[in-house]
């Protein structure tokens, strides 16, 4: 096994003749948190998309380690909070493969899997609560839940603190440092007053990319106003 992750080698992505990102040439460690941080249109949820399969590079290629599972969490919910559907429910899904049989039912397994996942992400007693009774973080951890019930290796968020309250944005992120232990976690997000604090590497993103090891260093780059 080595020691990197995911690969970015050289990566381009164009939407016609306009190019959000190119020249990606970069590497993320297994077991790491890493940020990717940049102005809007700067290319960050592009490179999101092109690591979780939802597009292909125009050029280069992006490099998983083993084929490794990805739990992708969108920057929305994914579901209408307000259809009747419990938290459990909810994480049960992650544990579906691509081939959903109509009306099979959930193994001991499965249910064993979703069970650890709310636990994990501290929402253990709200098993049987329905969405619509949950705050924004919560429903947040809900949609990490469903992705750690998955297996997955590396868990890649688009902007998950947006529409949170400084709070439930500083619960979030104390939840990613947790999981980092057991996963390569990878966040795009503007908030750079909290999560490059807690981030092992940063990426700052605006049409190309560029390496932080130190995501400190990035920080008061911006802080400084910095144009990279």
């Amino acid at each position: 096994m080595t020691e990197n992750n995911v690969k970015f080698n050289d990566v381009r992505y164009c939407y016609g003749e306009v190019c959000a990102i190119h020249n990606a040439d970069f590497e993320i460690k297994r077991g790491s948190l890493t940020i990717f941080v940049g102005p809007n249109g700067g290319g960050k949820s592009t490179l999101i998309k092109l690591l979780s399969g939802f597009l292909k590079p125009d050029k280069g290629s992006v490099d998983v380690e083993n084929n490794g599972a990805i739990g992708y969490v969108a920057q929305g919910f994914g579901f209408d909070d307000s259809f009747p559907i419990t938290v459990k429910e909810i994480v049960l899904t992650g544990t579906l493969d691509k081939k959903i049989l109509p009306f099979k039912k959930y193994s001991k397994e499965q249910h064993k899997k979703a069970e650890e996942a709310i636990e994990k992400v501290g929402l253990k007693g709200f098993e049987k609560r329905g969405v619509s009774q949950l705050s924004g973080g919560q429903l947040k951890r809900v949609v990490i839940a469903r992705a750690l019930a998955s297996d997955a290796e590396i868990l890649v968020l688009d902007e998950p603190d947006s529409n949170l309250d400084i709070e439930a944005v500083k619960d979030l992120y104390q939840l990613l440092k947790d999981l980092k232990d057991s996963k390569t976690i990878i966040v795009a997000s503007h908030n750079i007053d909290f999560i490059l604090d807690i981030s092992d590497t940063a990426v700052y993103i605006n049409k190309t990319a560029r390496f932080f090891e130190n995501p400190q260093e990035l920080k008061e780059k911006l802080k400084e106003g910095m144009i990279i």
